[in-house]
């Protein structure tokens, strides 16, 4: 046995393990640095550092982030149960446990032989209780609620490190709680939302929580401000049953002075349950208000409709906004918002909001809260609330921001103008380019301007927008603000009727919804018919992502119809067809026969609707509902040369319907290869692109042409910053 005895006496410095609350181990690196520690290692969890007793004795006593510190007693290899058992027994227990003490155990880790955790700790709650038997001649209790000791084990490769918790029971468990109601906010981490939002000794001016349950944020708060120790509030700790605790350091410890301001601490709270705050009032007491410090006091039950009349100054407004059934009984973010606008306009803050465990998307959910709570300029710092992920919320309250439900603050409406101007500026332009493209379809607006990050698409006298994702380092509610206001000077910038607006979010489409309607069939759904050129084609704004017709490919039907105008009679593929608007302008260009083949029945029908709308007949231009590729390279493809296709694959494709799935940065070559099959010589074939990063690696065989087109296949108004597409000419000789 490889036994390496750490600092189990107590003399000395050890490397000691602090464990605090996951992502505030900064905010606990600064406090352990303000104790006098140095060469502070952050670690998840906590942070690492040198101590000596008195410097561990201070981080118990004075410390208000951790949960936990850790004092190390020995490492030594245990590559099974057997040896875990044999290097716990080799310390010597009945030395480092007080006579008639209880302990518990602790164990952090696996490996390959002590796969679970469980079964580890048993093995070193034997050895200590076969060591204590041994000595004292009597089993030792074990007390796994409040034990007078309590150890942790910590396996790393084979290699265990064995502590003892200093602090014994949780270090945020203060003392002055004793019945925290519904879902009580653990006191490490409320004191880390004070920290977080500049709250410290001697910070004045009321401390405001108007959903504050029983009250932890203001009494944790009150001890900030008050400078009191939270272990001055403690029966015990977990030190005091070892051997080499030091009673006369500890009593240093708790003599030294505090800096306790001279100003009251002030305090105002308010919740709808008349228990909580029976509960605060209980809880502020058991923490020493009017004993420990001063304390002004204004606690009543009340809702958030009745939070006119906030005493001034305010020195910070805090919460732990509800969410499921308690969010229900207080009132939503959203009130919360208007409440604290109207009343605490200009003040400091610091929330506190947490998303359900079963949130896919945590991102996506904490913009969603702080547009829902429609408080701009805060800045999300992440935690966890128990098993929770959760966000601390801190920076000032807007002043006048808020309005009554429905309307949009005045700046956001002012700033909007210059979006207004630039639609009435693009109006004009590509609405003269359009005319001469023969087309009452096209872009008006592709995030021209940044902060408005819209796409504007024009169907005759309707308007389509598409909200594109905003990085995360976007403010949420400054974006929803601006795209309100966006929407609300639209119309009439563009000239059309507020109702001939259709919105859309765009974003990632699943197999199950990546063809189906966005929204229920209604008479609210939408249909449009538009011209190009010749043809007249059905758009829908409102019940599917796509409307059925693509702007930007505008040029390459405009190529594929004038191939066709030159050498009419030809055939003409079209492969990925979508709604076969390609298909329309070849037929109505002179081409004679036309395939077209897509996997989406919906967009299969749609096209017969185009075909019946162009006069086209379905004998000459057939539709085929096929997975591409399988089409490609299966027998039942159509063996006759075609004069013209299109290939314009998705990004990504993994529907349930087909074998396997399509990405088209891998899959390209194989689809060009089996598409050149069906060129006619003297042939041409357009691979057209969307995908942002994609790299053509495909190289064209002996006797075919390659070149890039896209300039030419992209209008004005699809031609503004990256281009919409790539679009390559694929030529076979004669």
């Amino acid at each position: 046995m490889s036994l390496r005895l750490l600092a189990p006496n107590g003399r000395g410095r050890a490397r000691i393990f602090v464990r605090g609350p996951r992502h505030l181990e900064d905010l606990l690196a600064d406090e352990l640095r303000a104790f006098g520690a140095d060469k502070v290692q952050i670690r998840p969890g906590g942070a690492q550092l040198e101590a000596d007793l008195e410097l561990a004795y201070r981080i118990c006593y004075r410390s208000r982030l951790p949960s936990r510190v850790l004092w190390p007693l020995a490492a030594f290899p245990a590559a099974d149960a057997d040896a875990l058992h044999a290097g716990v027994a080799a310390l010597p227990w009945h030395e480092l446990l007080s006579p008639g003490a209880t302990f518990a155990v602790g164990f952090d880790g696996t490996s390959r032989s002590l796969r679970h955790t469980g079964f580890a700790r048993q093995r070193v709650k034997d050895a200590v209780v076969d060591v204590l038997r041994e000595n004292w001649g009597v089993r030792a209790d074990v007390d796994t609620v409040h034990p007078d000791m309590r150890l942790q084990a910590v396996l790393h490769r084979d290699r265990v490190t064995l502590y003892l918790d200093l602090a014994g029971e949780a270090l945020h468990r203060r003392g002055w709680r004793h019945d925290g109601g519904e879902a009580p906010l653990k006191e490490n981490l409320a004191a880390g939302l004070l920290l977080r939002a500049g709250w410290r000794a001697g910070s004045s001016g009321w401390l405001v929580d108007p959903l504050c349950g029983s009250g932890t944020l203001l009494i944790e708060g009150a001890l900030i401000a008050a400078d009191i120790p939270p272990g001055a509030l403690r029966n015990r700790f977990g030190f005091e049953a070892w051997s080499g605790h030091d009673p006369e350091r500890f009593a240093a410890i708790q003599a030294e002075p505090t800096s306790v301001p001279t100003g009251t601490v002030q305090l105002f709270g308010r919740d709808q349950d008349p228990e909580q705050i029976e509960r605060t009032r209980a809880h502020l007491q058991n923490a020493g208000a009017g004993d420990r410090f001063p304390l002004e006091l204004d606690l009543a039950v009340g809702r958030l409709e009745d939070l006119a009349g906030l005493p001034e100054p305010i020195g910070l407004v805090v919460g732990n906004p509800p969410y499921g059934q308690r969010l229900d009984r207080q009132g939503s973010l959203a009130a919360l918002g208007r409440a604290l606008g109207r009343h605490a306009g200009g003040a400091p803050v610091a929330l506190l909001i947490a998303a359900p465990s079963d949130t896919p998307d945590l991102e996506a959910h904490s913009a969603g809260l702080l547009r829902e709570l429609d408080l701009p300029r805060l800045t999300r710092h992440a935690c966890k609330n128990g098993p929770l992920s959760a966000w601390m919320l801190t920076g000032d309250i807007e002043a006048g921001a808020a309005t009554a439900d429905g309307e949009l603050p005045a700046d956001a409406l002012a700033q909007a103008g210059m979006f207004a101007n630039r639609i009435r500026k693009n109006s004009q332009r590509l609405g003269r380019a359009a005319k001469r493209q023969e087309t009452d379809a096209y872009r008006l607006y592709d995030r021209d301007l940044p902060e408005y990050a819209l796409v504007v698409d024009r169907y005759g006298d309707s308007l389509c927008v598409q909200e594109m994702a905003a990085p995360a380092t976007v403010d949420p509610v400054l974006a929803e603000r601006r795209r309100e206001a966006a929407l609300t000077l639209l119309p009439e910038a563009a000239g059309v009727a507020p109702d001939a607006v259709h919105f859309k979010t765009r974003r990632r489409q699943s197999p199950e919804t990546q063809y189906g309607r966005q929204q229920p069939a209604s008479a609210a759904s939408r249909r449009v018919i538009v011209r190009e050129g010749p043809a007249r084609f059905a758009v829908n704004l409102s019940d599917y992502l796509d409307t059925g017709l693509y702007l930007d490919s505008r040029g390459v039907r405009r190529q594929i119809a004038r191939q066709f105008g030159k050498q009419p009679g030809g055939r003409f593929l079209n492969l990925f067809a979508y709604t076969c608007s390609a298909t329309v302008q070849a037929a109505l260009a002179g081409a004679a026969a036309s395939v077209s083949v897509d996997l989406s029945r919906t967009y299969l029908d749609w096209a017969g609707d185009n075909f019946t709308r162009n006069g086209l007949d379905d004998r000459a231009h057939r539709r085929v509902r096929s997975d591409v590729l399988e089409w490609l390279e299966g027998p039942g493809r159509d063996e006759t040369p075609f004069d013209v296709i299109l290939l314009d694959p998705p990004t990504f494709s993994n529907s349930a319907r087909t074998a396997e799935d399509l990405d088209v940065q891998r899959d390209h070559p194989r689809l060009l290869d089996a598409a050149l099959a069906l060129l006619a010589p003297g042939g041409q074939l357009l691979f057209l692109n969307h995908a942002r990063r994609f790299r053509l690696t495909w190289e064209p065989p002996e006797g075919v042409t390659l070149a890039d087109i896209t300039r030419n296949t992209l209008d004005e108004d699809c031609s503004r910053g990256r281009p919409a597409h790539r679009c390559w000419l694929v030529s076979k000789a004669k």
